[in-house]
């Protein structure tokens, strides 16, 4: 009677662990699209209510002052708008990889948001690529990952 206890325990134990390791897994997730210039594109990436449903790449350059003024940035760039349709405030990150037609890696970027989005609320967000973008334009598909922590 005792083992079959330990046993039960046990068990309950793996369900726990695996659908503790299957919700961790699903905080992390990523799309491949079609590259454009100057347009919106609709990607709908979504993690448990939070979402990036479109995004957009600008030709231009825009420079951002780094942190405390150290280390600008400059280059083409990317702006996107995360909503958070889910019941409780969360923190997210999103990184961009652009790759040309022969798989080429051209340029990556990451962004993570400073803070917390409140339930309901959307956030607009800007990705600078920078410094190594000069076959920026070249690009043919691009990989989005967002993860929410």
């Amino acid at each position: 009677m005792k083992l079959k206890k330990i046993l039960l325990l046990l068990f309950i134990l793996s369900i726990a662990l695996v659908t503790a390791v299957n919700a961790y897994a699903q905080r992390t997730a990523s799309q491949t699209h079609t590259f454009a210039l100057e347009k919106w594109i609709t990607i709908n990436l979504s993690v448990e209510g939070i979402s990036v449903k479109e995004l957009r790449f600008f030709n231009d350059t825009k420079t951002t002052g780094g942190t405390f003024g150290i280390n600008p940035t400059s280059g083409p760039y990317m702006n996107f708008v995360v909503y958070n349709d889910a019941y409780h405030e969360v923190d997210y990150g999103i990184a961009v990889a652009l790759f040309d037609k022969k798989n080429n890696l051209i340029t990556a970027e990451s962004y993570t948001h400073p803070g917390e989005i409140d339930a309901g609320e959307r956030h607009e967000g800007t990705i600078i690529f920078g410094p190594v973008n000069r076959r920026y334009h070249e690009a043919s598909y691009f990989k989005i990952a967002l993860e929410i922590y």
